[in-house]
């Protein structure tokens, strides 16, 4: 995980609980711009990783092992299950692994925090200069959805005013990723308590990296 060298760029693997989670990119590349605007740095999705189950124990070594990083971002949608569970599953995992963690625990999941945005959806539902209402709750009821991605899936149905055949035709599933990358700021999810702790740790390791690199 880590080199002696000096830090050319900051390489990030993010561990997710699938694969239509790679929407968290984008965040992630934002918040790092946004608190180290002097540092390169890539992301990366760890994916493909062969046979080995759903395990976190066995999960986290391969995403490690196939994509080599400074800081390893373990993604677990919260579901219920509570942050401190969560938490305990993934070092839990970590035992005896020399890395660098940074948890990852929107509530519900990932799509509560694809709700920040409006004129992003309207983009990624190719109407982006539509008006209809898409009815999206306000901020402070982002993570007491119970489905927010049914939610987020039928905004993009609503904002791209077709109906019949022409609405039968969009994938609101295919284009929900392209939410995250039409989102230009994701500064409206400050605030919420699971995206700040993501934030703190995030800063709090790539803060640490960069120190052990100065050693």
């Amino acid at each position: 995980m880590r080199s002696n060298h000096s830090m050319k760029i900051l390489r990030c693997t993010l561990l997710a609980d699938g694969t239509s989670d790679e929407v968290l990119i984008p965040i992630i590349d934002w918040l790092i711009s946004e608190n180290f605007p002097h540092i390169r740095f890539q992301s990366t999705f760890a994916k493909e990783l062969g046979k080995i189950g759903m395990s976190l124990e066995n999960r986290i070594p391969a995403a490690i092992k196939f994509f080599p990083c400074d800081i390893l971002l373990v993604h677990r949608d919260e579901e219920g299950q509570g942050v401190e569970k969560r938490l305990e599953e993934i070092n839990t995992a970590l035992d005896k692994l020399d890395a660098i963690c940074t948890p990852i625990i929107p509530v519900r999941m990932t799509e509560a925090w694809l709700l920040s945005d409006e004129m992003a959806i309207r983009s990624a539902a190719g109407n982006q200069n539509g008006r209809v209402d898409l009815k999206l709750p306000h901020k402070r009821l982002w993570e007491t959805q119970l489905d927010p991605k049914a939610l987020l899936l039928n905004a993009l149905c609503v904002a791209t005013e077709k109906s019949g055949r022409a609405l039968k035709k969009f994938s609101p599933e295919k284009e929900r990723a392209l939410v995250a990358r039409r989102t230009t700021s994701f500064a409206a999810l400050r605030g919420l308590k699971s995206f700040d702790l993501f934030e703190d740790s995030l800063v709090r390791n790539i803060s640490k990296v960069i120190e052990n690199v100065m050693d």
